[in-house]
């Protein structure tokens, strides 16, 4: 029971805050459909391509899909973003002496490290 009455309320929920209840004016557009002279294209681009007021205006505003019910609507605006790139402030390094020298670097022991094999 409880199975039961839990579906009719979702169902009571889904076609009621959807366009799914659109589905149940089903029948109408058939039994309009069958009292229109032309083809099922024609009746559709006729009551649902910019339809102008006509005889049975009341009966076609009752077709599903014509004002679908507008329940859940959301509004959102993003806030308003402003960039602005800001010139970097120049600095400046000072150079500090070491007191390491270049000169007095000696590479001549790398030569010395990989030599060719010698035969004995």
């Amino acid at each position: 029971m409880l199975k039961w009455f839990s579906i009719l309320c979702s169902m009571m929920y889904v076609l009621a805050t959807t366009n799914a209840g659109e589905v149940l004016k089903v029948p109408m557009f058939v039994e309009h459909f069958m009292e229109y002279q032309g083809s099922l294209s024609e009746f559709v681009m006729e009551h649902y391509d910019n339809h102008k007021q006509d005889s049975d205006w009341d009966t076609d505003q009752k077709l599903p899909f014509i004002n679908p019910p507008i329940v859940l609507t959301v509004h959102a605006q993003l806030p308003e973003l402003i960039f602005e790139i800001k010139k970097p402030k120049e600095i400046t390094v000072s150079k500090k002496t070491s007191i390491y020298k270049e000169k007095d670097f000696s590479h001549q022991y790398l030569s010395q490290i990989f030599q060719p094999p010698r035969f004995s």
